[in-house]
């Protein structure tokens, strides 16, 4: 009898092996999907290079102190919250000039004017060129909140994919079941733009961009709204 009940506990083992192994093998139908979302959004962060080189008025020399109170005070003159701005970098460097028989030594130093619209950037320009400064230009532009946009358009992107595969789907009598894979395949960053502001009153050169312009007494600032573009490989169980 024992032999009957050892030979009848080998038999349902191996049959639920061979039952489990048969059920792993099926293969799980998958649909595979790209999706894709983008989002254009204007920027609010614009970062414009200013160039000051000390220089004599007469006998007299104009520092770079001097020269960024100035600006301060002109941008101050023509309506911009100067408490709001930032004035960064200084990266100084040091020229010499023949000055009658001696020589003298010029200082040099880039700084970073960062605001937060087109308005105010034509208004930095405008005070650059009062002051005769020998280079202003736009460097850069971002979004203060660029993260939680590029979040919104990565979940759009999954949404993008998700709603091509219930399509293409119910076109055959199926269905979209679990995720089963996703993954981010490109991702288009912010380009950013340089022009320079030298000389605006007489030749000047824009970038001819999307959308974002303003115009100050002298000349127009334009340049491009920030393109968030994300593009998913998604895969999808299928359900009959």
């Amino acid at each position: 009898m024992k032999r009957y009940s050892i030979l009848i506990a080998i038999t349902l083992l191996v049959g639920s092996i061979a039952m489990g192994q048969n059920q792993s093998s099926i293969i799980q139908p998958v649909i595979e999907i790209n999706g894709h979302a983008e989002k254009k959004v204007t920027p609010n962060e614009i970062y414009i290079n200013v160039y000051l080189l000390e220089r004599y008025d007469g006998k007299t020399k104009i520092t770079i102190e001097d020269q960024q109170l100035q600006l301060l005070k002109l941008l101050k003159q023509k309506g911009l919250n100067t408490d709001v701005i930032t004035l960064s970098g200084g990266n100084a460097s040091y020229v010499k000039i023949p000055w009658k028989t001696k020589k003298d030594v010029l200082a040099s130093a880039n700084y970073e004017v960062l605001v937060a619209t087109a308005d105010e950037a034509a208004k930095v320009f405008e005070a650059a060129d009062e002051m005769d400064l020998s280079s202003c230009n736009i460097s850069r532009v971002d979004h203060s909140k660029r993260e939680e946009l590029e979040k919104e358009v990565r979940i759009n992107a999954m949404k993008n994919a998700a709603e091509k595969a219930d399509y293409m789907l119910e076109a055959v009598g199926s269905k979209r079941g679990a995720t089963v894979y996703a993954s981010e395949t490109s991702r288009a960053y912010p380009v950013y733009y340089e022009s320079n502001i030298r000389g605006a009153r007489a030749d000047a050169q824009y970038m001819s961009l999307d959308s974002v312009k303003t115009r100050g007494p002298e000349f127009e600032v334009s340049f491009q709204k920030i393109e968030l573009a994300i593009d998913v490989f998604v895969k999808f169980e299928i359900k009959e």
